[in-house]
């Protein structure tokens, strides 16, 4: 049944991709303006003006391209260059294999990738810089979004590509021998630190202040946003972080050296004998081999082909670091949307097994009663509610408990508001308002629009002062009261804080089943 469930969950975190394939299929072409030009540690830089005072340098390297004996390597630094590089285009998405919703980026991906996109006022000085993580389960997108909403709010914004998938997480005993800190996978979270390292040494050339860095991320971006603040290669690159819809104890789960080399040992047979074989397959051949290659033990959706802990870039469990204090001591947001994931299909009968298996008989049988005796025509049905308490909610609340304990400013926020057209908050609802891009032909109303404006100030002021202060106090979270928390609405502009617990009685029950 565990198999059954993250499946599910897996269908689920896919139901809701427009914003990634809209926005790549509706790219703007900018045109360069030579009042852009900067000078970087590689060389001379012309952006362009995407609005009026407001630049953007699109596709700059960060690090080489991680192509030929690059491929599985931490990334290299870049490359200079002679006369001036033209930002104007965002450059190719990294290799992914086709999950539907990102079909573009599949048609249009290139190992060259490790480039990143920077927005910024013009004339800017000194000014909060937001780095953001793309979400896709860290198999799939890319990070081109639009600036615009935030930079109003006077801050520099910039997004990152970074590997996914094998490019990104390979695990091999070949690998770790080759490696001279005797280890190897998390070439995307390395990639994401090296970006972290160029936005520190060149993101004041233009107008951002590289002791004011703010990250954050939604989905598997969240969890990367996570992992950073676990990972001794990112202290000091950061003073402050939000997480959107995911954290490290909810769906993707960090593997051990051993599970991970387990998961990745038939694709590893089916690439080739040798490193130099593997290395020399084209990208698409690697993706078809990924692709075909049986798959792990289902201990999770994608059978521990992700993250793992190697002693250099992740020293130990992720959750094992927030539980005892070590992670980055910065002011965290956690954030939710009211119905994460809900698993269609899912009968009554099947869910009773998935929360025994998950919780044990006499914990499930307890949430049973719970939901029954507490119905939510919000949160949903018992379906609907225990995926998205179990992945989110409750992790979410735990973490935050953890963060908190140890004196670090922690705040808490759920979004109830559905997109337009829509009957709830789902995944990824929020970056919708974040960004104001909305699939298809949907338009939000003058409160929806608030909405969104009230987000891009709560975020901005979190880069800018340490704390996501107005428009609606928002008071950090305690771990002694589970909250308070911010509640951004289902109808109407009334944010405001709850003092009751995050999670309510649900998260009580099932705390016991997550990792202590």
């Amino acid at each position: 049944m565990q198999a059954l469930r993250r499946l599910l969950t897996l269908a689920c975190l896919f139901l809701v991709p427009a914003l990634c394939a809209a926005r790549a299929q509706s790219r703007p072409a900018y045109q360069p303006t030579a009042a852009s030009r900067v000078t970087i540690t590689q060389g001379a830089l012309v952006g362009t003006q995407p609005a009026a005072g407001i630049y953007a340098w699109l596709g700059i390297p960060f690090a080489q391209p991680p192509v030929g004996n690059l491929r599985w390597r931490a990334p290299q630094p870049p490359l200079p260059w002679h006369g001036a590089f033209l930002a104007d285009n965002h450059g190719a998405p990294c290799p992914q294999l086709d999950e539907g919703w990102n079909h573009w980026d599949t048609l249009h991906y290139s190992e060259n990738c490790l480039h990143l996109d920077v927005w910024a006022p013009a004339h800017a000085h000194d000014l909060p810089v937001m780095v953001y993580i793309h979400g896709g389960s860290n198999l799939a997108g890319d990070g081109f979004s639009s600036g615009l909403p935030l930079v109003a709010h006077g801050v520099v914004f910039v997004t990152i590509e970074y590997r996914l998938d094998i490019f990104g997480f390979y695990r091999t005993a070949a690998l770790d021998k080759e490696s001279t800190h005797h280890t190897s996978g998390d070439y995307g979270l390395l990639d994401q630190i090296a970006a972290l390292r160029w936005v520190h040494n060149n993101i004041a050339q233009f107008g951002g202040n590289p002791s004011k860095v703010m990250i954050f991320g939604q989905s598997a971006g969240a969890v990367d946003t996570g992992l950073l603040l676990t990972s001794p290669l990112a202290r000091g690159l950061f003073t402050s972080a939000l997480e959107e819809s995911g954290q490290v104890l909810g769906l993707m789960p960090t593997a051990t050296k051993q599970e991970s080399e387990i998961a990745w040992a038939p694709v590893s047979e089916a690439l080739g004998k040798t490193l130099a074989a593997q290395r020399a397959l084209t990208a698409a051949r690697v993706l078809a081999i990924d692709k075909k290659a049986p798959l792990p033990p289902p201990v999770t959706w994608w059978g521990y082909r992700g993250a793992s802990v190697n002693g250099w870039v992740l020293p130990e469990m992720p959750w094992r670091v927030y539980q005892v204090g070590k992670e980055a001591p910065v002011p965290l947001v956690f954030g939710t949307n009211t119905r994460e994931i809900v698993p269609n299909g899912q009968t009554p009968r099947q869910l009773a097994h998935v929360m025994a298996e998950t919780l044990g008989y006499k914990a499930a049988a307890k949430l049973s009663d719970y939901y029954r005796d507490h119905p939510s025509q919000l949160l949903g049905s018992p379906v609907a509610r225990f995926a998205t308490d179990h992945d989110f909610h409750c992790a979410i609340r735990l973490l935050a408990n953890w963060h908190a304990a140890h004196g670090y400013p922690t705040w808490v926020y759920r979004f109830d508001r559905p997109n337009p057209g829509q009957t709830s908050a789902f995944h990824t609802t929020d970056l919708f308002y974040l960004l104001n891009f909305f699939p298809g032909n949907a338009k939000p109303n003058a409160n929806g629009r608030k909405i969104g404006h009230d987000l891009d100030i709560y975020w901005s002021n979190l880069a800018k002062t340490g704390a996501p202060a107005s428009p609606t106090a928002w008071p950090r979270y305690t771990a002694a009261d589970h909250g308070p928390w911010l509640n951004i609405p289902k109808t109407g502009t009334d944010i405001h804080a709850v003092h009751t617990p995050f999670g309510g009685e649900a998260c009580a029950i099932m705390d016991p089943s997550y990792p202590k």
